[in-house]
């Protein structure tokens, strides 16, 4: 993996607990790879194999699975981890799944304690019409790399959902906010649901009905001690989100689907857009600096690490035409976006890559 600056870092990295580590390490060596080489790559401390509730950075365990796809050669590396994920493997956040008594409460606990599993980060039930969409978002706006997070998290939640409704249902509709990639058509495997991509937001739908499913692990007792334990471990109390920090999430989870303005920010926001505007002020920052620094970042990461063209990365950086994002990567780093490339590329082959 390469390293390139990373805009908009934060003092306070946000986490996720280190029960996570077991499953990657263990579908790692099934695909005939070294994790303890990964975890180094990543400056992750295998340690935390032995300690599944300490916090580990989440930004380095992305990048762990980033390295992970790039060495086993499989693009589609988050989503068939999540697809193969066992719910124990979670720690106390699959067990207050596993333990509640229906599938309701189940989806109900897991969006509940999710941000003191991953720190800025959510899970929201809403209901409309008979059906029920559950949304998964990262706040974090200082990670860009977002694709293999998104596909690891909703296959999670799916196996929990599978332990209740047999692994031959499927959900109505599965949303992400990311880009189509290449192999797409393994989603629609892994999922057995008709996909969507560049959508508002990563979301599963299925129909409410569903809910009222019982949860074959049900364990009353168990619940309240996972329960029990989240209030001791409070691992996102000391985590507070600065507005650039929001709006900079909402700006890359934006991007994917249009140009983002100022207003409609702040209307996911739930702000005036005269009072983003101040506090942006008060934090040293304007909208159109935020905006530029996710496009600096994300086409920093697209280029080291997909085949993505330059042409169809400007479309997805908003450019109207691929001389202005020229332009603008030349500005910010003083070579053109295919000679950067060619410096960071590693081992993925762009030499197939045609503008």
């Amino acid at each position: 993996m390469h390293q390139y600056s990373v805009v908009g870092d934060t003092s306070q990295p946000t986490t996720v607990m280190g029960a996570v580590i077991s499953g990657f390490a263990a579908y790692v060596r099934e695909q005939g790879s070294e994790a303890e080489d990964i975890f180094e790559r990543s400056a992750i401390n295998p340690d935390v194999l032995n300690e599944p509730h300490q916090p580990i950075s989440l930004r380095a365990f992305l990048k762990a699975i980033d390295t992970a796809a790039q060495l086993t050669g499989n693009d589609n590396f988050g989503l068939w981890l999540g697809n193969q994920y066992r719910p124990e493997f979670l720690g106390l956040w699959g067990y207050v799944g596993l333990s509640s008594a229906t599938l309701g409460e189940a989806l109900v606990n897991m969006s509940r304690y999710f941000p003191d599993f991953q720190s800025r980060s959510m899970l929201k039930l809403s209901h409309a019409q008979g059906k029920v969409r559950l949304e998964y978002g990262l706040l974090d706006g200082s990670i860009a790399s977002r694709r293999h997070d998104a596909e690891l998290t909703m296959g999670n939640i799916l196996n929990v959902m599978w332990r209740a409704l047999g692994d031959r249902w499927s959900p109505l509709e599965v949303h992400f906010n990311h880009s189509r990639p290449d192999c797409w058509q393994d989603h629609q495997k892994a999922f057995h649901a008709d996909i969507r991509f560049e959508q508002e937001t990563n979301a599963l739908i299925f129909n409410a009905a569903d809910l009222s499913r019982a949860m074959p692990g049900a364990d009353p007792q168990l619940l309240l001690i996972a329960k029990q334990s989240f209030s001791v471990l409070k691992l996102s109390s000391s985590v507070r989100l600065t507005v650039a920090e929001r709006a900079r999430s909402e700006i890359i989870d934006t991007i994917h689907t249009e140009t983002p303005r100022i207003d409609h920010i702040a209307d996911r926001l739930g702000l005036p857009v005269w009072t983003l505007t101040r506090q942006l002020k008060d934090e040293g920052y304007t909208f159109t600096t935020l905006f530029e620094s996710v496009r600096r970042e994300l086409a920093c990461y697209y280029l080291a690490e997909s085949r993505m063209t330059i042409s169809r990365l400007s479309e997805l950086l908003r450019y109207t035409e691929v001389s202005s994002f020229t332009h603008a990567f030349n500005r910010w780093f003083g070579e053109s976006p295919r000679h950067w490339r060619e410096r960071h590329r590693g081992a993925i082959d762009h030499g197939q890559e045609t503008a």
